[in-house]
C-alpha cells in the first residue's frame, strides 16, 4: 500500500471521475486506475463502484476513504510541522466560501495572504452553506465563509462575523415595483421570483422573513450563479433579492431597491471547535480573524 494510492482514491473519491482526478492531480488517468485498481486487489475489496455516470465509493469505500482522508491530512500536518521548525510556512489550505460571500473579495484576501505566505498553496471549495458546513465539520475544508447568523452555526463548529449582507430587490426595466423607493416586503407576496437554490444561507436568511411575514412569492427558477440570476431577471423571469455588492455587474435594463424592512444576514467564517490545524491552515485562520476584525 503507497501513499500515492491512497491521495489517487481519495481524489476519485471526492471528483467523482477517474478523467477528474488524474486532472486535479496532473497525472494520467491510466496511472489513477491501474494504482486504484491495485489497491483494490491487495485488499480483496472493491473500493469503487464504476457501474455508474458518477463513480461513487462502494459501502466499504465509505469506511476506507474516511480514515484514508484523516491520515492523509494527519502525515500532510506533520510535514507541515517540521518544516515550520525551520522557519518555513509550507503546505495547502482548504477553504470554503459560498457565492455571496464573493462580497468580501476573496481573490484581494488571498493575495495579500499570498504576498505574506507564498509557499501556502490556497485550495478554493465552493458550495452552498449547507454543503460547506458539513465540509468543514468533516475536515474536508479547513475553514469556510458562509452566510449565516453565529447561533445557527451546528454543533462544534465556531466562527466570528466577518461582514453583512445589504439585500435589495432587482427587477426588470417596466416591472410594476419600478418606481417604488423602496419594495415593502409584503408586496413580493405571489410574486413571481428566482433566486439562490436550496441550501443557500441567503435563501434561507430570505425565506425566514417571508415566512415569518406570511410572504409566499413564487420561486420559479433556482440558481446560485449570479450572471444566470441577472440574465433570468433581465428576460423577465421574475425579481430577484440579491446582495447589493453583486448589482455592481447587473444590466442596465435591471434596477435594484432596497427592502423594508431591511433583510441583513450575516456573513461567517467557521471553523471546528478544538481542532488541531496544522501550521499553514492555522496562519491562514488567524490572518481572516485578523481581517474580520479590521
Amino acid at each position: 500500500m503507497e501513499i500515492r494510492q491512497l491521495e489517487y482514491l481519495v481524489a476519485v473519491a471526492a471528483a467523482g471521475s477517474f478523467t477528474k482526478a488524474a486532472a486535479s492531480l496532473d497525472v494520467a488517468q491510466s496511472a489513477v486506475s491501474h494504482q486504484v485498481a491495485k489497491l483494490e486487489d491487495e485488499l480483496g475489496v472493491r473500493l469503487l463502484d464504476r457501474q455508474r455516470p458518477l463513480i461513487r465509493p462502494t459501502d466499504a469505500g465509505v469506511l476506507f476513504v474516511g480514515r484514508v482522508t484523516r491520515v492523509l491530512a494527519e502525515l500532510s500536518a506533520a510535514r507541515e510541522e517540521v518544516l515550520s521548525l525551520r522557519g518555513q510556512t509550507v503546505g495547502e489550505v482548504t477553504f470554503g466560501a459560498t457565492f455571496p460571500a464573493a462580497s468580501l473579495d476573496i481573490p484581494e484576501i488571498l493575495a495579500r495572504f499570498r504576498s505574506h505566505r507564498p509557499a501556502v498553496r490556497v485550495s478554493l471549495r465552493e458550495g452552498t452553506r449547507v454543503e460547506l458546513l458539513e465540509m468543514v465539520k468533516n475536515d474536508v475544508a479547513d475553514m469556510a465563509v458562509v452566510a449565516s447568523e453565529l447561533s445557527d452555526l451546528p454543533p462544534g463548529l465556531e466562527g466570528v462575523v466577518v461582514d453583512r449582507d445589504d439585500l435589495v430587490v432587482a427587477g426588470r426595466a417596466g416591472h410594476r415595483l419600478e418606481h417604488h423607493e423602496r419594495i415593502e416586503i409584503g408586496e413580493l407576496d405571489a410574486e413571481p421570483m428566482v433566486g439562490f437554490r436550496r441550501g443557500a444561507g441567503l435563501r434561507a436568511a430570505v425565506d425566514a422573513v417571508l415566512a415569518r411575514l406570511d410572504v409566499s412569492p413564487k420561486v420559479m427558477t433556482e440558481s446560485n450563479e449570479l450572471p444566470m440570476l441577472l440574465g433570468l431577471v433581465r428576460h423577465g423571469h421574475g425579481l430577484a433579492v440579491l446582495p447589493r455588492a453583486f448589482l455592481v455587474e447587473a444590466p442596465s435594463e435591471v434596477w435594484m431597491r432596497p427592502l423594508n424592512p431591511p433583510i441583513t444576514p450575516a456573513v461567517v467564517l467557521t471553523w471546528r471547535r478544538g481542532r488541531r490545524y496544522p501550521p499553514a491552515a492555522e496562519e491562514f485562520l488567524r490572518f481572516l480573524v485578523a481581517e474580520a476584525m479590521r
